[in-house]
């Protein structure tokens, strides 16, 4: 069952790099319709601070669009689909793990389809018109939320990963190493999860206001030794629970940060993206007893994915968060979307692709 009228089968439109950093739009085949997968109409997507940072590591040319923050309409399901999804829904997309997990292998029956052992083939991402995933990797979304939520649900859900997987308890003190879209996204999370004080760093000023916004009881500058102070002064010299760490890059500085903010025996959630090896100092880390806590994606815990509580964080459509995209580009200008979220000077967030 299908609106086999709103597919060309032939080819579309998607953006690929040229291996120079250029998001080139341009004619592509449709992508594969591997076995159990849905066929999705793409409605936004955003960029990510991954994507820059595979843009500018990239030097070969894309033979399939990237992006995985996506939104969009369901046009088709597999005929041998029997669950509650119907085309039409409008969706938020788990496309790196549900969405081509077998379901049956070891990592699938714990509900880490992210580890899975047998995924299905990677057929595209969301800088494009169409995508192909199994219906398990597709969440609706509530009438409330518009495509810029649909898109922002997946780095909700990244934190959201994050915090469950370290097994944050209400009542405790956080700070956020970043207040960019996953320091965001984290700041949200530790507020609707019941933190006591949340602690969060920005360089920018579009991020400190942001970071109010989303729920920090004080935010501090990215100079050396700011958030180290205020973790200590604010909890008598003890130090916080939790350090979420957002940045990542290619230095070590995130987590030295981070593991002198937290107190002896508490936990570093490393949610940034470490792109080249770092060399850490673990004697004090070691000696506090610090719990290093990395987390990547999402997964189904205690029965619930991860992505359904980020919807729910963000179901009635005027979560703060919303407001973190700043900059909106038609699929045909992405490279202009690109160029701004780099700039962070031209007050960008976080930049979506709609179509």
């Amino acid at each position: 069952m299908c609106i086999r009228d709103r597919i060309n089968r032939d080819s579309i439109i998607g953006a690929l790099d040229d291996g120079n950093g250029n998001y080139i739009p341009q004619d592509i085949p449709f992508p594969e319709i591997f076995e159990g997968s849905a066929i999705i109409d793409i409605k936004a997507s955003g960029i990510c601070g991954s994507d820059l940072h595979m843009t500018n590591e990239r030097n070969q040319p894309q033979s399939i669009p990237s992006g995985h923050e996506i939104a969009g309409e369901i046009l088709e399901l597999p005929k041998s689909y029997y669950g509650s999804l119907n085309i039409g829904d409008r969706v938020a997309i788990d496309n790196i793990g549900a969405g081509k997990a077998c379901g049956t292998c070891y990592f699938c029956n714990y509900g880490q389809f992210r580890h899975c052992m047998n995924q299905s083939p990677e057929t595209g991402g969301g800088f494009s018109q169409f995508i192909t995933r199994k219906p398990k990797g597709l969440f609706k979304i509530s009438d409330e939320m518009d495509w810029n939520d649909g898109a922002l649900v997946e780095p909700m859900a990244v934190s959201v990963h994050g915090f469950r997987f370290a097994n944050f308890l209400p009542g405790e003190n956080v700070a956020i190493v970043g207040s960019s879209t996953i320091g965001l996204s984290s700041i949200a999370v530790a507020r609707a999860f019941g933190a006591k004080t949340i602690i969060a760093s920005a360089k920018y000023d579009q991020q400190a206001e942001a970071a109010k916004k989303m729920g920090a009881d004080i935010v501090v500058s990215s100079e050396p030794g700011e958030l180290e102070n205020e973790c200590f002064e604010r909890t008598n010299g003890v130090g916080v629970d939790v350090v979420v760490e957002t940045i990542g890059g290619t230095s070590n500085s995130p987590l030295v940060q981070a593991a002198q903010c937290v107190k002896n025996t508490g936990k570093v959630i490393v949610l940034g993206g470490f792109r080249n090896p770092v060399e850490v100092d673990f004697l004090q880390p070691m000696i506090k007893e610090i719990s290093f806590i990395p987390a990547t994606c999402y997964a189904n815990i205690n029965g619930k994915h991860d992505f359904e509580i980020a919807s729910d964080i963000l179901s009635n459509g005027n979560h703060p968060y919303k407001k973190i995209v700043t900059h909106q580009y038609e699929l045909e200008d992405i490279q202009e979307g690109f160029k701004t979220a780099y700039d962070k000077t031209s007050g960008s967030i976080k930049v979506h692709v709609m179509q």
